[in-house]
């Protein structure tokens, strides 16, 4: 073998071993890994140096499949499962290789008595400008999905590794032998390949469409289907950190509990969503409103220091029952403003619930009562 061959070998070599060792967590100390890994290095060039020659694609680089009994001693040596660990040499192999077809081809474009000398300069050029970013893109990106993500999403992409190093393999048979057999195997890689990439983007979509759904339900009330008590906090904490100006209104229906004590809660829970209706209805969507607990809701609205104009607003809503059986009780209110009545979102509430209790004991039936504040 060529003594520059030998030279990218070993950086190949050098640059894998790197990877492996980025993204796995050793579980041994370096006073073990090292000499391990340098003892099991020696004994794969020697059983290259005897073995690889007699192989098709000698010096296209299928001296790297030697190189995934690199398994044996990562198992050994590293906290990471036997998916993760192909994963990882799958991938980084591949880049290796790539760079390493990529650095002899170009290398062919010089004078022949400096092809040689090009190729590893080419070579060591390419991962000097690109191995910090392959890093990235497989640690925090791709193991992480694979680490982290559902078992058939980690699966998919674990099975996407090794499509994408046959592939690899596949190329540089090609391109040295030429032959029926090396295309139609190039081919076949190709398309499995594209439906494996394709199958991994449809899944991670809809793996993600389904988070969105779900924390959409999340911030959403079952029975009146306006955004809850958790929505309300995620909003206002954010405006609140932000510094962002804002107004809620407090609102409890009045007499509640006789509603559920003489008609029952099914009666309760179109009493509910009734007001939630026609409350949306007539006051408009540009604001927010919240059912926050049983029969207590807030509206937010942003960008106000006072609560003045939201409390006119809502003063001018009147409801009625759609039921002549049950009656609307009326409403209160209390209202209160970030910054100027209180700087953080829980001495907020405790404001406007407060003058929402005192406008609470100024109520009649029927009647809505706001703050007087």
């Amino acid at each position: 073998m060529q003594p520059v061959f030998v030279l990218m070998i070993l950086e190949m070599l050098c640059v894998n071993l790197y990877v492996g060792h980025i993204c796995h967590e050793r579980k041994a100390s370096p006073v073990i890994v090292v000499p391990v890994m340098a003892a099991f290095t020696l004994l794969l060039l020697g059983l290259s140096a005897l073995t690889i020659s007699t192989l098709p694609g000698y010096g296209e680089g299928s001296f790297v499949i030697f190189g995934f009994l690199y398994v044996i001693p990562l198992a050994l040596l590293y906290r990471c499962g036997i998916k993760l660990t192909v994963s990882v040499m799958c991938l980084s192999w591949s880049y290796t290789m790539l760079l390493f077809l990529f650095a002899q081809y170009l290398g062919q474009l010089f004078p022949e008595p400096a092809q040689q000398p090009a190729m590893l300069i080419i070579q060591t050029a390419a991962y000097a400008l690109t191995l910090r970013s392959f890093l990235r893109l497989l640690h925090e990106k791709l193991l992480y999905v694979i680490a982290h993500g559902e078992p058939n999403k980690g699966n998919m992409l674990f099975r996407l590794s090794l499509s994408i190093c046959t592939l690899t393999f596949c190329a540089g048979w090609v391109l040295k032998a030429e032959s029926l057999a090396a295309k139609l195997a190039l081919i076949c890689a190709m398309a499995v390949n594209t439906v494996m990439m394709y199958h991994a983007l449809y899944g991670l979509t809809k793996a993600r469409q389904y988070a969105v759904q779900n924390r959409q339900e999340s911030l959403t009330d079952t029975l009146t289907g306006l955004s809850n008590r958790r929505a309300f906090f995620e909003r206002a904490e954010q405006l609140v950190a932000a510094g962002r100006p804002f107004a809620i209104a407090f609102l409890d229906l009045d007499r509640f509990k006789s509603i559920n004590d003489t008609h029952g809660h099914t009666a309760g829970d179109w009493y509910l969503r009734q007001f939630a209706r026609e409350f949306t209805r007539q006051y408009g969507a540009e604001d927010a409103l919240y059912r926050i607990a049983g029969d207590e809701f807030v509206v937010l609205r942003e960008g106000e220091s006072r609560g003045d104009a939201m409390l006119e607003r809502i003063g001018g809503i009147s409801i009625q029952s759609t039921d002549p059986d049950i009656p609307f009780l009326g409403f209160s209110c209390g209202a209160a403003s970030f910054p100027v009545d209180a700087g953080a979102l829980d001495e907020l509430l405790s404001v406007a619930d407060s003058r929402m209790y005192r406008a609470k004991t100024r109520a009649q039936t029927g009647k809505n009562t706001l703050n007087e504040d």
